[in-house]
């Protein structure tokens, strides 16, 4: 849905620039992007944006100004809400001639907005989080390359530009692509580049490698001395989540066992309880009791242990 608004180029190689002679077809995104642009977002960016927006957007790796992300929320919700409003009023007060049909259009409606709003800030922040931890799973092993590249004598310049040329650990090499970028389109020193690429960058760590870097660059010293200690620093904290994750995993073993395995025994006890007595719990007997244990609480429960492992175990990696 959005839309680059320039031409830098960061999923790009280093130095080349879009050919001339090619003529992209327009997508629906594009084509809508723009349409939400001239609406709303020049406006938006001519007086001046959000500097915090537009730095969580780079972060996020999404090349668009806030003026672009602002007019897509806006005309969407908009779109959004009139849709299902319409929908609403069509289905409870034509079709099923509810009385108070007002209500639930009222309803769905604020709904539709809330989930719209909720959606547009969720793809920033959870691209955000995915890069950091792409980065942060790859930076040891590009400190480690790093360092034997600067053993064989490589100037620091040239060390960037053989990372940018690489066809693997795409989330690192695209980093300094960026930074290849600022020195050899932009103009810029190496040590502006690399601080400016760190000032972009979703994770800490690989903020602070880049201005670890500079400043070896800038003050001088011994770099292949040093990737190899920060990359043996950088293991060494990835040694420790992967600890941590093996007691979080303990942890949801037991939380598992205690509260979807004895829960489930406990509710069917329950059901054969109320069978047994010939009464009921909260209005359902023990047969709507045993389906809604077995089509319902048990599926979830199973879905949000899997979902919970997955998230630690992705932020272990």
């Amino acid at each position: 849905m959005f839309k680059k608004a320039n031409t830098d180029p960061d999923t790009q190689d280093p130095g080349q620039g879009p050919s001339p002679t090619a003529k992209p077809k327009p997508t629906f995104n594009k084509t809508y992007g723009s349409f939400c642009y001239r609406l709303v977002g020049r406006r938006s960016d001519e007086s001046g944006g959000s500097e915090i927006l537009a730095d969580r957007l780079k972060q996020a790796g999404m090349d668009i100004t806030p003026g672009m992300y602002q007019a897509e929320t806006t005309i969407t919700t908009i779109f959004g809400v009139i849709a299902t409003t319409a929908l609403s009023f069509l289905l409870f007060d034509i079709v099923l001639k509810t009385s108070n049909w007002y209500l639930y259009v009222l309803l769905i409606a604020g709904i539709t907005f809330g989930a719209i709003l909720t959606g547009f800030r969720s793809v920033v922040s959870s691209r955000i989080t995915n890069r950091k931890e792409e980065l942060d799973r790859e930076l040891p092993f590009t400190l480690s390359e790093l360092s034997v590249l600067a053993s064989t004598g490589m100037s620091p310049i040239q060390l960037v530009r053989r990372m940018a040329n690489r066809d693997h650990d795409q989330a690192m090499t695209l980093e300094f692509k960026r930074v290849v970028y600022r020195t050899d389109i932009e103009g810029k020193d190496l040590i502006t580049a690399l601080a400016e690429t760190a000032k972009q960058s979703p994770s800490q760590m690989v903020r602070e490698s880049f201005w670890d870097l500079a400043n070896m660059i800038h003050q001088g010293g011994n770099l292949d001395e040093y990737l190899r200690s920060k990359s043996d620093d950088v293991l060494k904290l990835k040694r420790i989540e992967q600890k941590e994750f093996i007691e979080r995993l303990s942890t949801f073993l037991d939380m598992y066992v205690s509260l979807v395995l004895v829960g489930v025994l406990m509710i069917a006890v329950g059901a054969f309880l109320i069978n047994a007595l010939g009464t009921t719990a909260a209005g359902l007997n023990a047969d709507e009791l045993l389906l809604l244990l077995t089509f319902g609480l048990v599926p979830v429960a199973v879905a949000m242990t899997v979902i919970m492992i997955s998230i630690a175990y992705a932020r272990a990696e």
